[in-house]
């Protein structure tokens, strides 16, 4: 099997839930993001949560995190710029950005176990992006995390 046909594999494996939910979110953000329909993102969720039988829809799940991301963006943004000094967002492929933004968005705001986190969206750079990716993203995401405590330590 080539690369290529790996590759293929991965992106395309059935995936339930949650971690199919984070990857309709993936697809929403990604679209808005080569679109540049940032302002127009709730248009687009709304669109998407009503898809054609052909794609799955985002469901519930989906739609709380590309929902919550739309209401708090700029502090998410701002989070992932603070703990990846090295790389803007802007620098970031549009994967890598987006499936950072999906997982700091569970982190800060819904609330889901960091491992979970870091385990789901290292998943979907896996499928998604590159090999180098995933150690970036790891480490961005565990900083998020670990910034997220001190903030509510009171330090």
């Amino acid at each position: 099997m080539t690369t290529e046909e790996r590759s293929h594999d991965r992106r395309n494996k059935r995936r339930k839930g949650r971690s199919l939910q984070r990857q309709r979110a993936l697809d929403v953000l990604y679209e808005a993001d080569v679109r540049d329909a940032g302002e127009d993102l709730a248009n687009l969720l709304a669109e998407r949560s009503q898809i054609s039988a052909s794609q799955q829809p985002i469901q519930e799940y989906g739609q709380l995190i590309v929902s919550t991301y739309v209401e708090w963006a700029d502090d998410v943004d701002s989070m992932i710029e603070a703990a990846s000094p090295q790389w803007s967002l802007s620098r970031m492929s549009i994967v890598d950005r987006n499936l950072l933004r999906i997982g700091a968005t569970e982190i800060m705001y819904l609330d889901v176990p960091v491992a979970i986190v870091v385990k789901e969206i290292t998943s979907l750079v896996r499928d998604f992006s590159t090999d180098k990716a995933v150690g970036f993203t790891m480490g961005v995401l565990n900083r998020i995390a670990e910034i997220r405590a001190e903030e509510t330590s009171g330090r």
